[in-house]
């Protein structure tokens, strides 16, 4: 996991989180960035521009995206709209999205549906089957 941090400063915190406010940021022994979003927060444009900023001066060997959200939790139509965007990110090839509770299926089905994201994204109902579909898309 070292391996991915940029800021060596940023060694110790980051084995278990990197804290951005109404989110985290975690990387697995993969190269997996785990996002997840507390429960609760409404995502806006600033916040999804924070996490993107983070992965690429903190974790710039990263490549996939996972996201896991708590209950009620969401991102707001501009968030939605600049996160599925190329313009936000060329360093990640690929987004799953753990859809744990319904509300999360609904709103991620529409997320897809509507925003088409220019990157391969799938929803999946368990970390372990995004875990394994990220593992199987290349770099």
């Amino acid at each position: 996991m070292h391996g991915f941090l940029k800021n060596p400063n940023l060694r110790i915190m980051a084995e278990t989180k990197i804290e951005l406010g109404n989110c985290y940021l975690e990387i697995d022994d993969q190269g997996i960035v785990e996002l997840h979003i507390y429960p609760d927060v409404t995502l806006e444009p600033d916040d999804i521009h924070k996490i993107f900023d983070t992965i690429h001066t903190e974790l710039p060997d990263a490549r996939k995206l996972m996201v896991t959200a708590g209950n009620k939790a969401t991102l707001n139509p501009e968030a939605r709209e600049l996160a599925s965007s190329q313009d936000i990110t060329d360093q990640i090839v690929a987004d799953a999205i753990v859809t744990e509770h319904y509300s999360h299926q609904m709103s991620s089905n529409f997320f897809v549906r509507y925003n088409q994201p220019y990157r391969p994204t799938k929803l999946f109902k368990t970390i372990e089957e995004a875990k394994k579909w990220l593992n199987e898309v290349d770099n």
